[in-house]
């Protein structure tokens, strides 16, 4: 599993749809997901120090795992099927860790609300993530010198437009900074 942390959220054209952007934390690559409004919004809402004034689910469940004497250990985006990413939940409850299927988003807003580590596994890494453009012209390195699984390109290229664009330190407050 390879540690990232959230570099931001956007938009991807065409279809406007928000898009999670999650860069690794010893590495060049972005892995871009897709993700609906409100999950981008439960995701922003942490990472710019706001707070509702009643709970989102993602509080309240947040505050459930504690109050049953649980600790989110980390996030792991764990394969990508037929373009859907697929995410697990590790909680430890007494020294015993259980791990649960959930959305990627989910995860992300639940690993955003507790300082949780997010990871990503290397073959859903090496099929989805982007190095942009621009750093691939500046160094001169060719996107990757490691066997690519093959994938549908067209499926890819609204997102690696949209990252290509992008200035991960213009993201906003919050945003695109290694937490750690």
């Amino acid at each position: 599993m390879i540690a990232v942390f959230v570099a931001g959220l956007g938009i991807a054209p065409p279809s406007a749809s928000p898009l999670l952007l999650l860069k690794e934390r010893d590495g060049e690559r972005v892995l871009p997901i897709g993700i609906g409004p409100l999950e981008a919004h439960a995701i922003a809402m942490p990472l710019q120090g706001e707070r509702p004034p009643r709970p989102m689910t993602h509080d309240v469940f947040t505050e459930v795992i504690a109050g049953l004497g649980g600790h989110l250990r980390r996030v792991e985006i764990t394969e990508l099927t037929d373009n859907t990413f697929h995410a697990c939940l590790v909680v430890d409850q007494a020294g015993n860790e259980h791990s649960f299927d959930i959305r990627p988003s989910d995860a992300v807003a639940l690993a955003v609300r507790t300082e949780t580590p997010i990871y990503v596994g290397q073959a859903v890494l090496d099929q989805a993530g982007i190095i942009p453009t621009e750093l691939t012209e500046a160094t001169g390195e060719p996107e990757s010198a490691e066997p690519q699984v093959e994938i549908d390109e067209s499926k890819l290229s609204p997102f690696k437009e949209f990252i290509d664009t992008l200035d991960i330190d213009d993201l906003g407050p919050g945003t695109g900074k290694d937490p750690g």
